[in-house]
């Protein structure tokens, strides 16, 4: 696999197109949709929404638009999706991989804090993976609630990143890169709050399912985890010393070579309807 840009995929989605690399975030999302853990909580999320057999659907935060693709052909027929993100790079590239499905799906450019759609007029909504990049995730959260109707369903999935952890010996070493990697992320515990944050929206008959990922690809993990960029920000930072980076990669290497290598976190998938 090709080696990770060295623009930071934890800080770069919160203003793509000021990110100065916005192909690193179009690979980093093409990136996670291969990766089965992630195909599986995607799988999952659209099996809720259409079985609820909704008329109009959201898609928040929409990317790239692979996911309106996937997501319409599992809605019922005649049922309609409308993506919106704030990244004008991102929208391009949705319209690029989304004119086979033209007559049913439309793209939005918009602030997710302030949808610009009118009140109740979706069935269902999701978001995936975006909270945690939002200083504000409720604010996000009532926005989404105000445009479903009474009775609509919500699907979220994101990330703990309190969980995150990495095969090192030294564990107070494991640890600091853990807690880097965690405040990179404006809202790194999200997933952990999503349910008390439904709550607080006017979301009931909330489930919260935790979601594992395990990684043993050190390959892989360099990229989900964008690991060459946070070793050399704590470097930066005086949170390692120039040395030690060289240190960690020869541990990484010798002990995925000897069949020990794990990297993961906790992600939660929760869902909920809007009373």
């Amino acid at each position: 696999m090709p080696e990770p840009s060295r623009q930071s995929l934890a800080t770069g989605f919160r203003d793509v197109d000021s990110s100065g690399d916005t192909s690193a975030c179009h690979r980093c999302l093409d990136l996670i949709t291969g990766i089965p853990f992630f195909q599986n909580v995607k799988e999952e999320s659209f099996r809720i929404l259409a079985d609820t057999n909704p008329s109009l659907v959201l898609d928040a935060g929409c990317g790239v638009g692979t996911d309106l693709v996937s997501l319409v052909s599992r809605l019922p027929a005649g049922s309609g999706i409308v993506g919106i993100d704030a990244s004008e790079s991102l929208l391009a590239r949705a319209a690029e991989r989304t004119k086979g499905i033209a007559g049913q799906s439309s793209l939005v450019r918009g602030d997710l804090a302030a949808i610009p759609c009118r009140a109740e007029v979706f069935d269902a909504c999701r978001i995936d993976r975006v909270l945690q990049h939002i200083r504000q995730p409720v604010t996000v959260i009532r926005e989404l609630a105000r445009v479903m109707r009474p009775g609509g369903v919500l699907v979220a999935f994101d990330n703990d990143w309190d969980t995150f952890s990495i095969s090192l010996g030294d564990q107070d070493l494991a640890s600091r890169i853990g807690r880097a990697w965690l405040e990179s992320f404006a809202s790194g515990r999200i997933g952990r709050d999503l349910f008390s944050l439904f709550e607080t929206c006017g979301i009931v008959a909330i489930r919260a399912e935790p979601r594992e990922l395990v990684l043993t690809d050190l390959a892989v993990a360099k990229q989900v985890f964008d690991l060459p960029d946070l070793l050399e920000r704590m470097v930066r930072a005086g949170e390692l010393e120039p040395g030690e980076t060289a240190v960690i990669w020869e541990e990484l290497i010798r002990t995925e070579r000897k069949g020990g290598f794990r990297a993961g976190y906790t992600g939660y998938l929760v869902r909920g309807t809007k009373a």
